[in-house]
Parts: C-alpha cells; sequence; structure tokens
C-alpha cells in the first residue's frame, strides 16, 4: 500500500481554508477540510490519479483538482507520496509557490 504523508506546507494551506470559511460557516469549514484530507484514501488506492502539473511539467508532481483547490502531491517512488500544497486554483502556481 501507498503510504501518504502530508507536508507541513500543505497542512498550513488547510488551515488557512479553514479559518477563512469558519467566518462564514463553521460547519461548511470543517466538512471542507475533511473532504481535502479524505483524498488521501483516494491516493492511497489510485496514485496516478491526479493530472501532470501543468506549470511544472513533472510526470511525478501531480494534483487532484476538488472544489476551487488543487491538492498537489510528489510521488516519491510506487509507495510513497507527499502532498506537498492545497493551493486555490483562483490563484496563479510557481514552482516558488509550492515548493516554497
Amino acid at each position: 500500500m501507498v503510504k501518504v504523508k502530508w507536508s507541513k506546507e500543505a497542512i498550513e494551506n488547510i488551515f488557512e481554508i479553514r479559518e477563512y470559511y469558519m467566518k462564514v460557516s463553521p460547519k461548511f469549514s470543517e466538512l471542507l477540510t475533511d473532504q481535502i484530507f479524505e483524498k488521501e484514501v483516494l491516493l492511497m488506492s489510485f496514485p496516478k490519479i491526479g493530472r501532470i502539473v501543468p506549470e511544472i511539467n513533472n510526470e511525478n508532481v501531480r494534483e487532484i483538482i476538488f472544489k476551487n483547490y488543487r491538492i498537489i502531491y510528489s510521488l516519491f517512488d510506487e509507495k510513497n507520496i507527499n502532498i506537498i500544497a492545497v493551493h486555490s486554483s483562483s490563484k496563479p502556481l510557481s514552482e516558488g509557490s509550492i515548493f516554497g
């Protein structure tokens, strides 16, 4: 089975999303963040389900589109995935914005 790790940046991204929506709807905020974390189960079963991130154009850097967010992850090998960022699809993406 594939092992999925969440980077510190990805966790911080989710926290920021949660805090943003908490002001409007605490229930929606919790639901949205839970749904983002649930994508881990999908990746464990289907690691290559995401498309290659067009801005990076590296076969090992992929993304799952969920609602208004891009869950960006890296395939290290057949058994290890690192979720590196949860990025708003309304903002431009660059290597600097996801690789720190």
